[in-house]
C-alpha cells in the first residue's frame, strides 16, 4: 500500500515536470540544484567509502616490482575490474528492479554524488579570498597570502609554500579549469550518453587515475590501465568544454590556444581544456612551477601576451565555470 502510494505521488510529481521537460533534463537539474544547496558530503561521501576498497583491491592485487611490466600492468587491469564492476553491477540491477520514479531518484543521486560544481567553487573562493585580501590590505598581506597558499595546496600538487600572489593565482585558474572540465561536464556527459551506470562508471574510474595513474616506480605500470582508461572517458567531454569555454569567454583566442601544440602538453585532455580556458580569460598560464622541490619548466598556455595571473582572473575562472554550466543546463533542456 505504502509503496503503491508512493508509486502514485512520485508519477504525478515527475509526470507534470516531464510534460514540460525530458526524464533526462529533470534529472540534470535536479543533481545541479541539489550540489548547490547541499555541496560535497565532508566525511561520509560514498568516495571515501571506495577509496579504501581500492586499497584493498591494490593490496591484494599488485604484483612485486620486479615482475615483468606485462604481468604488472594486466595485474592492474585485473584490480581496475575488481574494484569497479561489482558498484556497477549493483546499480545496474537496482535499476532494473525499481520502479520508475526510483530509477528517477537514484540517477538524481548518482549524478548528484557524481558532480563537483559547488565544492570547485567553495575551493577556489577560498583561495580567491585571502589572496584578494593580501593584495589589499599591506599589514595582513603575508598572512593571507599563506592562507591563500594553504587552500592552493588542497587542489593542486605542485609545492605551494613559497608561491607568489600570480604563482598561486596561476595554480588556482588552472585547477578551476581543468576540474571544471573533471568534476561537473565529464559525468554530465556520460550521464547523456549511458545514464546513471555511465555517470558512476567516469567517477569511479576517475577517481582510480588519481590514486593510481602516476608515473611512480610503483604505479609506473600498474596504474597503467587507469590512466589510459580515464584518458579514454575524459577525450569527447574535454573537447565540448574547449567550445564551451570559448563561447562563453574570448572564442577566437580560446580555439587558437587550444590547438598549438603546447596545448598537447601533461595529458591530452587536461592542456586543451587548460588552453581554451585560458585564452578565454586572456591569462598567460603555464610556464615554471616548483613539483616535488624541483622547478618544473611547463610550456605557456594561452597567449604569450596574455595578462599575468592575479586573483581578479581566479574569480573570472570561477565565472568562466558557472556560465559554462548553464550553458549546457540550457543546451540540454532545450535539445533533449
Amino acid at each position: 500500500m505504502i509503496l503503491s502510494n508512493l508509486d502514485s505521488i512520485f508519477d504525478g510529481f515527475f509526470g507534470d515536470l516531464f510534460g514540460v521537460f525530458s526524464t533526462t533534463s529533470v534529472i540534470l537539474l535536479a543533481a545541479l540544484v541539489l550540489d548547490r544547496l547541499l555541496g560535497e558530503p565532508k566525511s561520509w561521501h560514498p568516495l571515501i567509502w571506495f577509496g579504501r576498497w581500492v586499497d584493498l583491491c591494490r593490496h591484494y592485487s599488485q604484483l612485486p616490482l620486479d615482475a615483468s611490466p606485462l604481468r604488472q600492468r594486466m595485474a592492474g587491469v585485473l584490480a581496475w575490474l575488481i574494484a569497479v564492476l561489482p558498484w556497477l553491477l549493483i546499480l545496474i540491477a537496482l535499476l532494473y528492479l525499481s520502479p520508475d520514479w526510483l530509477d528517477n531518484v537514484l540517477s538524481v543521486l548518482v549524478l548528484y554524488f557524481a558532480i563537483g560544481w559547488q565544492s570547485l567553487r567553495e575551493h577556489a573562493l577560498a583561495i580567491y579570498t585571502p589572496l584578494s585580501a593580501s593584495l589589499s590590505n599591506f599589514e595582513d598581506s603575508t598572512e593571507k597570502l599563506n592562507e591563500a597558499r594553504l587552500a592552493v595546496s588542497y587542489i593542486v600538487s605542485r609545492d605551494t609554500q613559497n608561491l607568489d600572489e600570480s604563482a598561486v593565482a596561476k595554480a588556482g585558474i588552472e585547477s578551476v579549469l581543468e576540474n571544471g572540465s573533471d568534476a561537473i561536464f565529464a559525468p554530465i556527459f556520460w550521464f547523456l550518453i549511458l545514464g546513471a551506470p555511465g555517470v558512476l562508471l567516469y567517477r569511479l574510474a576517475n577517481t582510480l587515475d588519481a590514486m593510481w595513474g602516476y608515473k611512480t616506480a610503483s604505479l609506473l605500470y600498474f596504474g597503467w590501465f587507469a590512466a589510459r582508461f580515464d584518458d579514454v572517458l575524459n577525450y569527447l567531454p574535454a573537447r565540448l568544454v574547449v567550445y564551451t569555454y570559448a563561447i562563453c569567454g574570448n572564442w577566437h583566442a580560446a580555439i587558437r590556444c587550444s590547438r598549438r601544440p603546447s596545448a598537447r602538453w601533461k595529458s591530452p585532455n587536461a592542456g586543451p581544456v587548460m588552453a581554451a580556458g585560458a585564452g578565454a580569460l586572456g591569462v598567460k598560464l603555464g610556464g615554471e612551477a616548483p613539483y616535488f622541490g624541483k622547478m618544473e619548466t611547463r610550456p605557456i598556455l594561452g597567449e604569450e601576451e596574455g595578462d599575468a595571473p592575479m586573483p581578479h582572473h581566479l574569480k573570472k575562472a570561477i565565472l568562466l565555470v558557472d556560465k559554462s554550466v548553464v550553458l549546457w543546463g540550457l543546451v540540454i533542456c532545450l535539445l533533449i
